[in-house]
């Protein structure tokens, strides 16, 4: 080699070293930026999700609270009372019953318009109230809660909040139920279980002025802090932290009262902390990198110059020693060596990511009789072939590989984090490369047709080794072979089994949906007094060899594909057609049939008009119908979901929410819905009596239905002392065993007459 090429050799490998090293600062930085950027969402959604908990959390807590003073009214007999008759002993015992069962009170009193005192839990001395706060609580035609700004005890030097309501009295005298609360509770409910670094939450206005605080500003308590933050949803920025002021990423969201908001403000320096480790960390690991390529390069250049001529002499034998080496001459495909060298990534992979692959072993069949009786030639030319229709029918990074001979394998990564999902995909696949394969080859100008076995196995976390999977394989693909050919099966027996399974279940679902195997069960809606107002429709599958098959174990299945769809509009048409026959009788006019939707089925484009149809065809007076829907489905695409609800509204269709209080609803978005009813989940009316939280939400959600206007219905009733508390505090319509277990049309119409309620 001529000193001239050796010299451009070496500017060469400096270039490359010098464009490595350019890469190598890009990359860095866009990994650091990126990583950055990741830190500050990552940060921002945990804030967000402490703040809508926060927001939850407070809301029950005040809501409580409201329930309570409003029922002062009931409780005390004021609309029976004159000011000058009010029996204050006998108020205060019973305001000092009421807080010696209530954590969250440290006192309870009855106030005049003019601050005096007309009954209360505690005759201590009241810290004066904040200026203004019983004009507004007192105003005209204001009558929901009001809280006040922090005042400090002078006995303890705590700080409290107040919280009142105005009521009357029969002369229409108005008073006010105030009540006190400790301002580190409120910090207490506010923060349980967070566990973010640097974080600080704040109860504020919505004109700055700061109620509570975490950690504790007592010196800041009422204090008017800067730049007033917005009112309304969930909303993060990225704005001065409400306490220190430090540069932060603050979540705020509205509570239900009194123009109030909690913000939660992490400091960018804590949202950093991981970050930085993270960019020094690979800073230093790209310095070495740098390092290491700068020494080989010096290195390359000092060897450039000893060994030029060799170069010189093997120059253009540099690739095809090396490809010879990794790919198969004939197919162009990854050979052996190559292959177990990507199934050895493809596990680290799997191992970082928790992801399943799949390995896919192919092997033609009757291969050899096209080599006998066509030549080599011929078979060669199918070899190519099929090279070619493998590639086009798998992912650009997936790897198609030939072993020798008709032997095949495709390598699957990522598939799924779910192995039967992965399982799953692959057989699709798996299928997909057998119609190819299947399809006629033109090879020297005539047609051959032939076909291949496939062998499946699954790999993940901790699976074999690469020899262990392709040997695994190689067993599953001489099982196809044994089953028949032109077959693929899983190495593993259960896994086969559970595809199998699922697969079958599936087909026979759309069988049952064109030969009417579905029947409908009833399950009566009862009101206080026992009378059956309606019922839910609750499908069942009637299997010509399953027997009766429940819904838990065919509507998973049903709702990963579009079948659900028909099974819906079967239940909908069916429940419609009785529907229309009870209101052809007087005595069933009035009958309400509950209908559950599902996510998919809600989600179709032509829903409203779907629905609008069925009740076309049978014609049903709509109010008798009654849409069930869950929460998670009603949340996701809120402006759709509202959209479709109003649209049936007004043909009179009713709508019920199912399962409340297991969800994560939002009460604005609540307010925005078209509802008439809310459903209380049979989890918590199994625990009345024995789980008193539960008690307290059963109650919570009753208020919270009656403030809104909403009729309230408890599933899951079984015994009598869980309609007895559900009665006592205002709920007055039941579904559950205690009134009939799901049944046939003939069962439920039994039901119709009244001596067969029970008492």
């Amino acid at each position: 080699m001529s000193p001239l090429k050796t010299r451009h050799l070496e500017l060469t490998v400096l270039a490359v070293v010098m464009a490595f090293l350019l890469a190598i600062t890009l990359a860095v930085s866009s990994l650091i930026w990126r990583e950055h950027e990741d830190a500050l969402r990552n940060s921002a959604a945990q804030s967000s999700r402490f703040v809508g908990g926060a927001v939850a959390a407070l809301n029950r807590t005040l809501l409580g609270i409201d329930v309570l003073l409003a029922s002062l009214e009931e409780s005390l007999a004021l609309s029976e009372q004159h000011l000058d008759t009010l029996d204050t002993a006998q108020a205060s015992a019973m305001l000092r019953s009421i807080v010696g069962r209530n954590l969250m009170l440290r006192r309870l009193a009855l106030l005049d318009a003019q601050s005096h005192v007309l009954a209360a839990s505690s005759f201590s001395t009241i810290p004066a109230l904040p200026d203004d706060f019983l004009t507004r609580v007192s105003a005209p035609q204001v009558f929901d809660l009001k809280i006040s700004a922090p005042v400090r005890e002078n006995s303890n030097d705590e700080h409290v909040l107040f919280l009142a309501r105005q009521l009357k009295l029969a002369d229409g005298t108005r008073v006010v139920a105030l009540a006190e609360v400790l301002v580190m509770q409120l910090n207490t409910i506010m923060v349980q279980g967070a566990d973010i670094s640097g974080l600080e939450v704040t109860l504020e206005r919505s004109n700055g002025q700061l109620l509570a605080g975490m950690p504790a500003q007592d010196k800041l308590l009422g204090t008017l802090l800067p730049h007033a933050l917005p009112q309304g949803l969930l909303d993060t920025q990225s704005r001065p932290a409400r306490l220190t002021g430090q540069p932060a990423l603050v979540s705020t969201q509205s509570i239900l009262y009194d123009d109030v908001l909690i913000a939660a403000s992490v400091p960018l320096e804590a949202a950093l902390t991981g970050w930085r480790a993270e960019r020094d960390f690979i800073a230093w690991g790209a310095l070495v990198f740098a390092a290491m390529i700068l020494a080989a390069g010096g290195f390359a250049v000092w060897y450039l110059a000893r060994m030029a001529q060799a170069r010189l002499t093997i120059k253009h034998s540099k690739a095809e020693i090396e490809h010879l080496a990794f790919y198969d001459h004939l197919t162009n495909l990854p050979n052996r060596l190559l292959l177990t060298d990507r199934i050895n990534h493809a596990l680290i992979n799997s191992q970082r990511k928790q992801t399943f692959g799949v390995l896919l072993f192919l092997d033609l069949d009757n291969f050899k009789n096209i080599n006998d009786t066509q030549g080599h030639d011929v078979g060669d030319l199918l070899l190519k072939q099929v090279a070619l229709r493998l590639t086009s029918h798998v992912r650009a990074h997936d790897t198609v590989a030939r072993l020798g001979g008709d032997e095949f394998v495709v390598l699957l990564e990522d598939l799924s984090k779910n192995s039967l999902e992965a399982a799953e995909l692959a057989k699709r696949i798996g299928k997909t490369l057998s119609s190819q394969l299947a399809l006629p080859y033109e090879l020297a100008s005539q047609s051959h047709k032939s076909s291949a076995s496939i062998g499946a196995t699954l790999f993940g976390a901790d699976s074999a080794s690469a020899a262990e999977l392709l040997k695994q394989a190689d067993i599953a693909m001489y099982r196809a072979k044994a089953q028949g050919r032109n077959d693929l099966c899983f190495f593993d027996p259960q896994m086969q089994a559970d595809i199998s399974a699922h697969a079958a279940l599936e087909a026979d679902l759309q069988q049952a949906v064109v030969q009417h195997q579905f029947v409908l069960f009833y399950q009566p809606q009862v009101t206080a007094h026992g009378v059956v107002m309606g019922a839910e429709v609750l499908i069942r599958w009637q299997h010509p060899t399953r027997g009766m098959v429940p819904p838990v174990q065919f509507i998973p299945v049903a709702e990963e594909s579009d079948v659900i769809n028909d099974i819906g509009l079967w239940v909908l048409q069916t429940a419609c057609q009785q529907l229309s026959q009870w209101q052809q009788d007087p005595s069933t006019a009035q009958l309400q049939l509950a209908v559950n939707v599902s996510a998919r089925q809600f989600r179709q484009t032509d829903f409203v008009a779907l629905v609008k149809a069925v009740i076309g065809q049978t014609g049903i007076q709509p109010h008798g119908l009654k849409l069930e829907l869950t929460e998670s489905l009603v949340l996701d695409n809120i402006d759709d979901t509202i959209a479709k609800m109003t649209a049936l509204k007004a043909l009179g269709v009713r709508f019920s929410m199912d399962d409340f209080g297991t969800g994560q609803s939002s009460l604005s978005y609540l307010t925005r819905l078209p509802l008439d009813q809310l459903k209380i989940d049979q989890s918590f009316v199994r625990n009345i009596g024995i789980k008193p939280s539960d008690g307290m939400i059963v109650q919570t959600i009753i208020g919270m239905a009656t403030n809104l206007g909403l009729e309230v219905i408890a599933e899951g009733v079984e015994t009598p002392d869980q309609q007895a508390f559900l009665a006592h505090h205002g709920c007055t319509l039941y579904q559950g065993y205690l009134f009939g277990k799901p049944s046939p049309l003939p069962g439920f119409e039994a039901l119709l007459h009244p001596h067969l309620l029970p008492a």
